[in-house]
């Protein structure tokens, strides 16, 4: 696994266009590979703001090459180019006990169930999706579901730093998503699934920019 980090160059035009569009952005990253190359693992990304600075976050199974992506988006007559490192050796650390600080991009939403149109079937199908909308939702809905990715949170552990709807045109429809970017401490209870969860990425609209979850030392 390779974890790897481009700097964007926010004013230019080519830029701030593709930013507007999550699809757009994911078709660039999905062409930083060889056609027909699979790993057997998605390839994950996140847009991370740090300061006035704007990074694009890539956790792939094989090394990319962003040449294009520096060349459209980036500063390519800098020499300032990408970084990739080796995600594997973090992922060997990984125990139960440890507490790391955490980022993670999600699209927070849940289903609602709703009957049948034959009042003979009791069945329930697969409800409609809705997005969580309250800081407090959005919050509670990553608590849920931490166990099943191993870890534990507490509430005054992390919170939100960052919430965004966007409306962009996929395959000539209008896709609205709603991303939230949490911020804090974990603490791993179960080594093995959270290594799974660094590496498939937790909750829907991975194609999106969601679901890359990273991990740092916690500062002393």
């Amino acid at each position: 696994m390779y974890l790897s980090r481009v700097a964007l160059n926010k004013r230019r035009q080519n830029t701030m266009a593709v930013l507007a569009s999550p699809h757009k952005i994911h078709a660039t990253v999905e062409s930083s590979f060889p056609p027909g190359f699979a790993t057997g693992v998605r390839n994950l990304w996140r847009l991370d703001r740090l300061g006035n600075n704007l990074y694009l976050l890539v956790l792939s199974g094989a090394k990319p090459d962003f040449t294009h992506v520096v060349e459209q988006y980036g500063w390519p007559n800098s020499g300032q180019g990408w970084e990739t490192k080796d995600y594997t050796r973090l992922l060997n650390r990984i125990q139960a006990g440890q507490k790391w600080q955490f980022r993670l991009r999600a699209n927070p939403v849940h289903s609602v169930k709703q009957k049948t149109a034959s009042e003979e079937k009791e069945d329930a199908r697969r409800g409609k999706v809705y997005a969580h909308t309250t800081v407090q939702q959005q919050e509670r809905w990553l608590l849920e579901r931490a166990g099943k990715y191993g870890f534990f949170l507490k509430e005054e552990w992390f919170r939100v730093i960052q919430r965004e709807t966007k409306r962009f045109q996929r395959q000539g429809e209008t896709v609205t998503l709603g991303t939230v970017t949490f911020d804090g401490i974990l603490e791993v209870t179960d080594a093995p699934l959270f290594q799974e969860a660094l590496i498939r990425g937790i909750g829907r609209a991975k194609a999106y920019g969601c679901g890359l979850l990273t991990v740092a030392k916690v500062p002393s």
